[in-house]
């Protein structure tokens, strides 16, 4: 027996059940064992390793711990690249070297797939890759101010609602991931810190922003801190005293209040305000949206539907290549964001006609046949797939359909739909968009068969 490696740094009296042998993962990236008839989900564990284990709480006939010594290492275990990682619950697979996570993603896609009875695909894709640390260009971060301590910024505790204590990130971009101890003093220092439970970050290609949500108004002492310390890294400044629609930048006072990602390959540049969606990996973005492109193949003649557009990420780079293009999606103010797009983009666009609909495509009473004739469709949904268009497909007529997917439950759900329409799985991979988590990005493409 190899011996036992210690995994967290603080001794601790091990749980009753201090050895337990990990049988696999489930779909948020825990080690799955038993251990006197209770079910043991198990942090920083991997198949077939054996364990020591602390229990951090229980629930019912579940305990939930972490893994504390280990006896039996996995042959692709790897030394986490973040020195919080036992503290924060953000990356459970950072253990894991990184091909092997996605060996892992791609199992529970097909097993998935399986389990609906959706057969192929016959072509798997080589999954598209990017950086595995400071990828993350946008993120909520939690935010409480502790006495004695000042404040924390971070994502959650495992097993926890508790903000991480965490000095630096390294999933975040580093324009931001690296100063959060900056932003820790920053907001320790202000007078109405108690009353700042989150921020959001986002980056462009080169810029970043911060907004600031406070439950509190902002002292005039507060305002001249944040004032000073915007100007000083040079983030863009918003402040969220309420809802969405308070949002409101503080610094800087003139300029644009967009930030900016392009897609070289197609001479495109997106612009987005800090709370907008989009791709929260700039590098697997270009990839994704490259290869989605090519197996979409649209001809100079076609007319292609995209589905939650949202900005435009997908139907401008569209566009250069086919005849016609039409973005729908459910939020007016990303069609603005998309046609604002295409209008600063007309000139890589050609003479491509591009247009963007307003459309609600989970209403109750929404009917496919409302939406544009097309010889193409690209599907870029929410985690609740895309159940309406699947069931409808038939009728939509398609010649091919590009479906990228942010969670491989709903897309076999809807891969299923499409078969019972009579459009079955050609190709599928793994976009690794969120590496080190167990979160599945995945692309697939279905035809008539």
């Amino acid at each position: 027996m190899l011996g036992a490696q210690r995994l967290m740094g603080r001794k601790r009296r091990l749980d009753r059940h201090e050895r337990v042998m990990v049988t696999e993962l489930d779909s948020d990236g825990i080690g799955l064992a038993e251990a006197d008839g209770f079910k043991l989900r198990v942090r920083g564990a991997l198949p077939g390793e054996q364990v020591s284990v602390r229990v951090l709480r229980r629930r019912r006939k579940q305990l939930e711990g972490q893994a504390e010594v280990l006896w039996q290492p996995h042959v692709d275990r790897v030394p986490p690249p973040c020195p919080w990682t036992a503290r924060c619950g953000a990356c459970v697979l950072q253990h894991l070297a990184p091909a092997s996570q996605r060996d892992l993603k791609r199992a529970h896609l097909a097993a998935l797939l399986a389990a609906e009875g959706v057969v192929g695909p016959a072509r798997w894709l080589p999954d598209v890759t990017g950086p595995v640390t400071g990828y993350r260009h946008k993120a909520r971060l939690g935010v409480r101010c502790v006495p004695g301590r000042g404040a924390l910024i971070g994502f959650r505790e495992p097993a926890s609602s508790r903000v991480a204590d965490v000095d630096a990130c390294r999933i975040l971009a580093p324009a931001v991931g690296e100063h959060l101890a900056d932003l820790k003093r920053l907001i320790g220092s202000l007078d109405t810190a108690a009353a700042v439970p989150q921020l959001e970050m986002a980056c462009g290609d080169d810029d970043a922003a911060i907004v600031l949500r406070h439950l509190e108004p902002l002292s005039a002492t507060d305002r001249e801190r944040l004032l000073q310390h915007a100007a000083k890294s040079g983030w863009q400044l918003y402040l969220q005293p309420g809802g969405p629609e308070t949002v409101h930048r503080l610094w800087p006072e003139h300029g644009s209040e967009y930030l900016h990602y392009g897609l070289p390959e197609f001479d495109l540049r997106f612009a987005f305000h800090p709370l907008d969606f989009i791709q929260i990996n700039p590098a697997v973005n270009r990839r994704m949206v490259s290869l989605a492109v090519d197996l979409l193949s649209p001809r100079t003649t076609d007319r292609v539907l995209d589905l939650f557009c949202g900005i435009g990420n997908f139907t401008l780079p569209l566009a250069s290549r086919a005849a016609a293009v039409t973005g729908v999606e459910g939020s007016a103010e990303l069609v603005l964001r998309a046609q604002d797009n295409a209008m600063a983009n007309a000139a890589a666009l050609g003479g491509s006609s591009v247009k963007f609909v307003v459309a609600d495509l989970y209403a109750g009473d929404f009917d496919v046949r409302t939406l544009p004739a097309a010889d193409l469709l690209l599907l870029d949904p929410p985690r609740s797939g895309a159940e309406n268009i699947a069931r409808d497909i038939a009728s939509m007529a398609p010649r091919r359909v590009v479906y990228v997917s942010c969670h491989p439950a709903t897309l076999a759900r809807d891969a299923r739909l499409f078969a019972e329409g009579g459009y079955m799985l050609t190709t599928a991979g793994i976009l690794d968009m969120f590496p080190h988590t167990a979160h599945v990005e995945s692309i697939a493409v279905f035809e008539p068969g």
